[in-house]
């Protein structure tokens, strides 16, 4: 038996998924995403690991992200593994859903430390963590949990797609979802710096000068929504691989779901009502899927207490699903 094998839930700081999405719905010969993603238990031969992190302890504006993992389970049901515009699956691609990590909602600091192990033994084994949150302060402990399973002095770019810069120090004196990537950038510099961050689709009268100021200070690249429609998707992600990507060995992406419209994607704890558009990230996220440099992807702030008929979560299972298959066209 491998080290892999040995490894279990209880070593990963995990508990069984919230949700497990077993229902057949069509034809028996169908690859269906749900049962594509059930796990017998093994980290062996894994390439890709659905992670649950149901965390909204940190949120200040609602909460509800907690159900965001379920959401996107329940949103797998709807699809199946193959792509009607490549004519061609991705069942080939070992992937599961491994759990959620164990949340204690009044303890950041230990359901941080179990999100970090957990990422960093997926890291270290080379498997893609593809996390599902909670609110957005558990893109700290992912990106530490990164640092921590890579090989010593390696960097990691990130590309950060969301509505609000998430660059404070702290919301009326506490720590909040709207922190995680100035703790990254002030917690983590031997792995992480700003000019290596690139952030996609900040919104109109959501953000302050003072964080932008900040941003600029540290060679953030912002890249703010009304841009990325004017130049397109495809330009400006190109330019935010090329920001990510330079004198760095990794990349790392995180997705809040409020950078989308508000008509695609409600159920979230800051709807924006003049987003991305849905199609232009799944886009953007086959792309990085496909880029070996990629080492993981978080997606968070679904909240279904929100949400109109799980739209959100359905928006996030496709998400989910468009990396993946990214991933599966490796090379």
């Amino acid at each position: 038996m491998t080290e892999q094998d040995e490894l279990g839930q209880d070593d990963l700081g995990l508990g069984p998924p919230g949700l497990v999405v077993n229902t057949m719905k069509g034809d028996r010969d169908e690859h269906r995403a749900g049962r594509w993603l059930e796990w017998d238990g093994r980290l062996d031969g894994l390439r890709a690991a659905l992670l649950g992190i149901p965390y909204d302890g940190a949120s200040v504006v609602r909460s509800g992200a907690r159900g965001g993992p379920d959401a996107v389970r329940r949103g797998l049901v709807w699809y199946t593994t193959y792509s009607s515009d490549d004519g061609r699956g991705m069942e080939a691609l070992c992937a599961a859903d491994i759990g959620d990590v164990v949340v204690t909602q009044t303890d950041m600091e230990a359901t941080f430390a179990r999100v970090s192990t957990a990422i960093a033994a997926l890291v270290r084994r080379g498997i893609v963590p593809v996390s599902i949150g909670g609110d957005h302060s558990v893109a700290f402990p992912i990106l530490r949990g990164v640092v921590q399973g890579s090989p010593a002095g390696q960097r990691l770019g990130i590309i950060h797609f969301d509505a609000h810069h998430d660059l404070r120090r702290a919301h009326l004196g506490a720590e909040s979802s709207g922190v995680p990537f100035r703790k990254a950038l002030e917690l983590l510099p031997e792995a992480i710096a700003g000019r290596n961050l690139a952030q996609l689709g900040m919104a109109e009268f959501t953000n302050s000068a003072q964080l932008a100021d900040y941003a600029r200070a540290q060679g953030v690249t912002v890249i703010p929504g009304r841009t990325v429609r004017r130049e397109g998707m495809a330009a400006s992600l190109a330019r935010a691989l090329a920001v990510a990507g330079a004198g760095t060995e990794a990349i790392y992406v995180s997705v809040d779901i409020d950078c989308l419209d508000q008509s695609q994607a409600p159920g979230t704890a800051a709807p924006n009502p003049f987003g991305l558009d849905a199609r232009d990230l799944q886009e953007a996220l086959r792309t990085l899927g496909a880029d070996p440099r990629v080492v993981g992807l978080d997606i968070v702030e679904i909240s279904p207490p929100y949400d109109r008929d799980d739209m959100t979560g359905r928006v996030g299972a496709s998400l989910v699903l468009s990396f993946l298959y990214g991933l599966a066209s490796r090379r």
